[in-house]
């Protein structure tokens, strides 16, 4: 994958994360976006997907690594894993 469509999808991810961001808080609701219902384990994968092409570009990830680390329990229960690298 070449750097441009990185960039452009981080940028299509990132515009999908703030019209789902509701879920953050309200994680029992559904959201409907582009024609998806999308629920809390989405935006969970999201945030994933989000953090792997932000670091492949080189951009600085310890933020969501940390936050990671403090709710890797909750990602776990949404059968998440995380590996770092």
């Amino acid at each position: 994958m070449n750097a441009t469509w990185r960039t452009e999808q981080l940028r299509r991810l990132n515009q999908t994360m703030k019209a789902i961001e509701i879920l953050a808080e309200q994680p029992d609701l559904a959201v409907i976006y582009q024609g998806k219902a999308w629920v809390y384990r989405d935006l969970l994968e999201l945030s994933v997907r989000i953090f792997r092409l932000a670091q492949q570009e080189g951009y600085d990830v310890q933020a969501f690594e940390v936050w990671f680390a403090k709710d890797a329990e909750l990602f776990a229960r949404y059968g998440l894993e995380w590996r770092v690298g």
